[in-house]
């Protein structure tokens, strides 16, 4: 439940909201945080409701995508709770064939059951994930750009994260709360593995390789 559910009885009646259960913004009438997103279009599609972090991680994810929209590429989703993360990724990256590739050594969360067009498409997107748990890009796709998406729940998921980052050649690591006060940043490991990532305000943190 939404911070805002809890108190809005108690609030005067707002035009524009963002809430989760950290964060409440109220009559953000400059911005508009769900229409004009493309996430949240192909989120309502399938019926995800998204906190304002993830929201927003999400509609990064989708516009570095967007840029590299005629570069074949590797999605690595390191964590199975970022599954809707990796979907996103894979539908605008034009996923499907040889050009557009995810593996999931860890699986997939169960994605959920839309309309016949949408349905196609998630159909197609676990058809097509390797989900081998020994499954990396082989020789010939080492050198394409690789997207890490990553979690830091615990030690274990944070290092499985970064040491898959490491071995592409270039890409993006994207390690999902890493800022929380109870997250494993392991960040003596990071720096011992020359990655060093910036954070966002929602406490995301974002490593490149170019």
């Amino acid at each position: 439940m939404s911070i805002y559910s809890k108190v809005k009885d108690h609030l005067p009646k707002s035009k524009s909201v963002i809430s989760d259960d950290e964060m409440l913004l109220l009559n953000r009438r400059d911005f508009h945080m769900t229409q004009i997103s493309a996430v949240h279009a192909s989120m309502g599609s399938i019926g995800a409701k998204l906190g304002y972090p993830y929201r927003v991680l999400m509609g990064l994810l989708d516009a570095i995508v967007a840029g590299l929209r005629d570069t074949r590429m590797n999605i690595i989703l390191a964590d199975p709770t970022l599954t809707l993360a990796a979907y996103q990724c894979w539908v605008r990256a034009g996923g499907g064939g040889d050009r557009v590739i995810t593996y999931a050594p860890r699986g997939l969360a169960v994605m959920p059951k839309s309309t016949a067009l949408v349905q196609e498409l998630i159909d197609d997107f676990v058809a097509t994930t390797n989900q081998n748990p020994a499954g990396r890009p082989p020789e010939d796709r080492k050198a394409l750009f690789t997207l890490v998406i990553g979690n830091t729940k615990t030690a274990e998921q944070t290092l499985f994260a970064v040491d898959r980052f490491v071995e592409a050649e270039r890409g993006m690591l994207v390690l999902k709360d890493y800022a929380r006060v109870d997250a494993f940043d392991e960040r003596e490991y990071l720096e011992s593995k020359l990655v060093f990532p910036t954070i966002t305000f929602e406490g995301h943190a974002l490593a490149f390789k170019l």
